[in-house]
């Protein structure tokens, strides 16, 4: 286990920003808590965790058909959310490429990238 605290790189002050980073190494078997923890984290079988907490979370949903159901749900949101995003900054990269070249019009780049009039007009004003 690694334990690192923030701090100003020139006179070395610590930050007191509330952070506290901890790095395990997961490859870890040993039997102490950490080593446990670790084991637990990678475990696929909740009968086989050390901690009753995680163990009686896990099977919850590992055994739940509604929870399954709530989880798988929620990723596909998560997946449609992140392809969303994905698109959304093709258009935007695509638009300023286009603004950079030049040759359309303002209404030529929307239609070309389906972002609105506006939201072309907005990102040229970013890049002047």
């Amino acid at each position: 286990m690694y334990s690192y605290l923030r701090t100003e790189e020139r006179n070395g002050d610590r930050l007191h920003d509330g952070t506290h980073i901890i790095y395990v190494n997961g490859a870890t078997r040993s039997e102490s808590e950490i080593g446990k923890l670790v084991q637990d984290l990678r475990c696929r079988d909740a009968a086989e965790m050390h901690f009753a907490v995680l163990k009686k979370r896990v099977s919850q949903f590992k055994d739940s058909e509604e929870v399954r159901h709530i989880m798988c749900k929620a990723m596909e949101e998560l997946g449609a959310r992140r392809k969303a995003e994905g698109k959304r900054e093709n258009m935007l990269a695509t638009a300023k490429r286009l603004l950079a070249n030049g040759k359309l019009m303002l209404k030529e780049i929307a239609d070309c990238t389906g972002l609105s009039l506006a939201q072309v007009k907005k990102l040229q004003a970013s890049m002047a």
